[in-house]
């Protein structure tokens, strides 16, 4: 893997499982998520710009994501 391979997998797992505890569901219910808006690959294809950002505004973009394709989030 080069490093910038690494970099985004890094950033993909954080986010995951920053979302896994804000929130407050589990593995699966987060990975199911993920998978079906595609939410690695957005990270993966979208790495350059959000490597400028924390991990936080990151999450907050996935979030605005959900809430565009009509999901209902609760943070806490």
């Amino acid at each position: 893997m080069s490093k910038e391979q690494l970099d985004v997998a890094d950033m993909q797992c954080w986010v995951f499982r920053m979302a896994q505890k804000k929130w407050n569901i589990s593995g699966k219910e987060c990975s199911e998520l993920f998978q079906k808006y595609d939410i690695l690959g957005f990270i993966r294809n979208c790495y350059d710009s959000l490597h400028l950002n924390s991990y936080s505004c990151v999450l907050d973009d996935v979030e605005q994501i959900l809430k565009n394709r009509g999901e209902i989030i609760c943070s806490n």
